[in-house]
């Protein structure tokens, strides 16, 4: 089992990442004191997939336990889930105070943040990760939230976890197409922090999609102890350094958000497009080479992740990118590559050079 740490100091916390990690939460709520009702927020098909492994380890919980099972779309990160799954937890937990267990991938882990942070104005948070993209990236630092139609993450808020306990043999439950969905997250961390990490990314992408041992769990201890040195140096997102894990966030969500949330995109496939429309307007721009932008293209390809907007109109991608929270003062922000390792906050594009390099994409 390997251990990194989140310093936030007193918010401090571990990330334990290796075979079998899920079976430490009862001891590890145990070890907390807390004696109160336990809520499990889950999706439907985590709920069916993982049974065999999460419900032996909820029985041998002494707390009572309480499970919400709310849709498996990105859908449910809406206000009317949220108010939902609030209720259903003031119903069943009366006067106790819970503590609320995130059993999920992104979605679930940023709708039960988001009802952690604001039930009974805060409550204990455990962040349980079943998909790569949560167990690299989303279960890690804090942010939590909804969605509102016009674009992602709108509303929410900044609330850490007790723990995150990532368990590499529920990747095992998962179909191929969300392997690929989290091998997105992984190439981003690549590109904005580590270019030996790229390479090797490079050199072992096929054995990371067959969910190699040794691989998957080297590479996910590689993006969780990025993500938390970022995260440590700014937790809130407001000295523009955690600003760089947004790389190919602006255009990425624009596409999401343009898509209606639909399974015509997830979330790790449009954020493989924003990173290579990043790409190419970091090219176009002068500070990125052709080269580097071939490799991250290519690397893209051999993740079987789109390289390409398709099925989603020029209009309704720009309409969202309008929304984009990383705006400031009414100008835009990009997160744009200089090379592989090294990004740079670049503000004002002017806006004919990304409708153009969105134009190129399209189809």
């Amino acid at each position: 089992m390997k251990k990194v740490k989140v310093h936030l100091g007193k918010r401090s916390y571990d990330v334990e990442i290796g075979s079998g990690a899920a079976a430490k939460l009862p001891g590890l709520i145990k070890k907390m004191g807390f004696t109160g009702p336990v809520v499990v927020i889950t999706d439907k098909t985590v709920n069916t997939k993982t049974s065999h492994i999460t419900r032996p380890i909820l029985n041998k919980l002494k707390n009572d336990v309480v499970k919400i099972v709310v849709p498996a779309t990105e859908q449910s990160k809406s206000l009317r889930v949220f108010r939902d799954t609030i209720q259903k937890i003031s119903k069943k937990t009366k006067t106790h105070k819970p503590l609320i267990v995130a059993l999920g991938g992104g979605v679930v882990g940023d709708l039960a943040g988001f009802v952690a942070a604001t039930y009974r104005r805060g409550v204990p948070l455990i962040q349980l990760p079943t998909t790569l993209l949560a167990q690299v990236d989303s279960s890690v630092g804090g942010k939590a939230g909804v969605d509102l139609p016009e674009a992602k993450n709108l509303v929410g808020a900044f609330y850490q976890p007790k723990a995150v306990l990532v368990d590499t043999d529920l990747l095992k439950t998962l179909p191929a197409r969300q392997i690929k969905n989290g091998m997105a997250e992984v190439i981003k961390y690549a590109v904005i922090k580590d270019s030996s990490f790229f390479k090797f990314l490079e050199e072992n992408i096929a054995g990371a999609i067959l969910l190699k041992k040794d691989t998957m769990e080297k590479i996910i201890r590689k993006c969780v102890s990025i993500k938390a040195g970022i995260v440590e140096k700014d937790e809130l997102d407001d000295k523009d350094i955690r600003v760089i894990l947004n790389y190919g966030h602006t255009l990425g969500h624009a596409v999401e958000a343009a898509s209606g949330y639909s399974k015509l995109y997830n979330h790790g496939e449009s954020i493989a497009v924003g990173m290579i429309l990043a790409g190419e307007i970091a090219f176009r721009l002068e500070m990125l080479s052709s080269k580097d932008l071939e490799r991250m293209k290519k690397l893209i390809k051999k993740t079987v992740l789109p390289v390409r907007i398709k099925g989603v109109s020029l209009k309704k991608i720009i309409n969202s990118c309008g929304y984009d929270k990383k705006f400031i003062a009414g100008s835009n922000r990009f997160v744009l590559p200089k090379r592989m390792g090294s990004v740079e906050v670049v503000e004002g594009i002017p806006d004919i050079l990304v409708h153009t390099v969105l134009r190129q994409y399209l189809g």
